[in-house]
C-alpha cells in the first residue's frame, strides 16, 4: 500500500527511430509493468484505468545551430516550446504583454504559436514592433492562423484565404518540392521525402489561396481531387531580417514525435541565422 517516487536517468546514444522503455516491479518471480488508477464517484459505476509503466523516445538525427536563441509566444493548444528545449535550444517562453518591455536583440528568432494572433489582442497591438525587429535583422516564424492572418498589417505582405479555407487533410498527401535549393529545406537539415512520412491527422490547415509574389513558396501539396496549394511555407526577406509563415500542422506533429517535423522546425527557426 505504499507510494514511492523513483527517478531514473538514462544516458547514451540511440540509433534513429522509436525506442520504448519502461519500469517493472518484481515480486516473487513476477514482473509487474502496469499501473492502475480508480475513477470513483457516487453517481457512476467505479472504473479502473490501466496504463503500461512505459514511454517512448523518438531518436532523430538533427543539426541545430549553436547560435540559435529563441523567444516563443505560445499559441492555442501549443506544446512546441518544450520540444525545442529538449533539443537544447535556448528557448524563452513569453507572454504577449512582455513584448514591448523586452530587448529582442538578445534573440535570433521569435516564434509565434498557432492562432496566437486570434487569441491575443496584445499580440496584434504589438505586431508592428515585431516587424520592425525583423527589419533590423531578426527572424520571425509565425505558425498558422485563421482569417485574422489576412488582416492588413498582420503579415508584411498580403495573403487571402477562401471560405472555407484550404486544407490538406490527408496526412500522407504527396509533398512536391518547387524549389529544392530553398534554404528552409536544405540547412541545417536537408529535408527529404522521408521527413514527410508518419505525419498524423493532417498536413496543413487554413492555407492561403492568394499569395503576394514577394513570398517564396518552396512547397506544393493538396488533397486528392483538390487544386494545388503552395501556402504551406512562405518566406520573405524583410529589411535585414527574414519573415517565415507556415500553415503546416507542426503543433500536432512535434508533440506526436514525428521526426521530420522537428527537423523542419529547426530549419525554419534558422532561416535568418548566418551559415558558418
Amino acid at each position: 500500500g505504499e507510494v514511492r517516487e523513483i527517478f531514473v536517468r538514462l544516458r547514451g546514444t540511440l540509433p534513429a527511430g522509436r525506442h520504448e522503455f519502461g519500469i517493472g516491479a518484481s515480486s516473487e518471480g513476477t514482473v509487474y509493468t502496469e499501473g492502475m488508477w480508480l475513477i470513483e464517484y457516487p453517481h457512476i459505476r467505479p472504473q479502473r484505468l490501466y496504463r503500461s509503466s512505459a514511454m517512448y523516445l523518438q531518436a532523430v538525427p538533427i543539426a541545430v545551430p549553436k547560435s540559435l536563441v529563441v523567444a516563443y509566444v505560445t499559441g492555442v493548444s501549443d506544446a512546441v516550446a518544450p520540444a525545442l528545449r529538449q533539443l537544447d535550444i535556448a528557448t524563452t517562453v513569453l507572454e504577449p504583454s512582455e513584448l514591448p518591455l523586452l530587448d529582442l536583440s538578445r534573440y535570433t528568432t521569435v516564434v509565434i504559436g498557432p492562432r496566437a494572433y486570434e487569441s491575443s489582442a496584445e499580440l496584434r497591438a504589438f505586431n508592428p514592433r515585431l516587424l520592425e525587429w525583423v527589419r533590423a535583422g531578426g527572424t520571425l516564424v509565425v505558425q498558422y492562423g485563421q482569417y485574422e492572418m489576412a488582416a492588413p498589417g498582420t503579415m508584411p505582405f498580403p495573403i487571402s484565404l477562401r471560405r472555407p479555407a484550404a486544407r490538406v487533410t490527408l496526412e500522407e498527401a504527396p509533398v512536391r518540392v518547387i524549389d529544392p535549393s530553398a534554404r528552409v529545406l536544405t540547412w541545417p537539415n536537408r529535408i527529404t521525402e522521408a521527413d514527410w512520412g508518419a505525419w498524423v491527422q493532417e498536413r496543413a490547415l487554413y492555407m492561403p489561396t492568394e499569395i503576394d509574389p514577394r513570398y517564396a513558396a518552396p512547397l506544393a501539396m493538396n488533397d486528392p481531387d483538390e487544386e494545388e496549394n503552395r501556402g504551406a511555407i512562405l518566406t520573405a526577406p524583410l529589411g535585414k531580417g527574414r519573415y517565415v509563415y507556415t500553415t503546416l500542422s507542426l503543433f500536432r506533429q512535434i508533440p506526436g514525435g514525428v521526426p521530420g517535423s522537428v527537423r523542419l522546425m529547426v530549419n525554419l527557426l534558422s532561416a535568418g541565422v548566418a551559415i558558418p
